[in-house]
């Protein structure tokens, strides 16, 4: 990565920080000190920007180490609690990114365009663990794989982590716990007295891309 590029990704992620949304590219070039142009050399509009903010503080918070233990935990039940447990460590040093996305996803394109992007890479890797509970028998038959992945991911889900830890005061230790817990127990039963086994859905595929 150019130092240029560096620059502005580190700039961006301090102005998220300190205001709270995502910035606007004046603002951003004036924090590096270079021209509106200059910076639309690197990125051509704000949704480069902000996807590549997240990829950059993805990096930098190292999520590969994170997906890597998801990955090396020797069941389902193991995935989703080392899951829990990375959102538990990285989220305190994302949460400004994640809160900025999130509130500016609805009436701003970029911002709705780097949130999908995010949203879909954690639906797939639900998706992973939901089709390991399934083959370990884990999964109760009633659930569709699609409803199971969604469930799973929104359980994962930083605004999830953000209620329970800093509304509600509970521990991370706890919270990894509590929530591991409640995805087992809810996939484990069935969704009603008559409900049936499932069968290939699509809503997985919509799910992952992010909709």
């Amino acid at each position: 990565m150019s130092s240029t590029r560096e620059r502005i990704l580190s700039a961006a992620r301090e102005l998220i920080e300190q205001d709270g949304g995502a910035p606007n590219m004046s603002e951003l070039a004036r924090a590096v000190g270079i021209s509106r142009q200059a910076l639309y050399l690197h990125f051509p509009d704000r949704a480069s920007l902000l996807l590549a903010l997240a990829a950059h503080v993805d990096e930098h918070e190292d999520l590969q180490a994170g997906i890597a233990a998801v990955q090396a935990a020797p069941d389902a039940a193991g995935q989703i609690r080392a899951w829990t447990q990375m959102q538990a460590w990285r989220n305190p040093k994302i949460a400004p990114l994640a809160r900025a996305l999130d509130q500016a996803r609805h009436t701003d394109q970029a911002a709705s365009a780097a949130w999908r992007d995010r949203t879909g890479n954690r639906m797939r890797g639900a998706a992973a663990i939901i089709t390991r509970l399934r083959q370990e028998g884990r999964l109760h038959p009633s659930w569709k794989t699609g409803e199971a992945a969604t469930l799973l991911w929104e359980l994962t889900s930083f605004r999830v982590w953000d209620d329970l830890v800093n509304e509600s005061g509970l521990a991370p230790d706890r919270y990894a716990e509590i929530v591991t817990a409640a995805a087992l127990a809810a996939l484990a039963s069935p969704l009603s007295e008559h409900a049936s086994p499932a069968s290939a859905d699509d809503e997985l595929t919509r799910h992952a891309d992010g909709d």
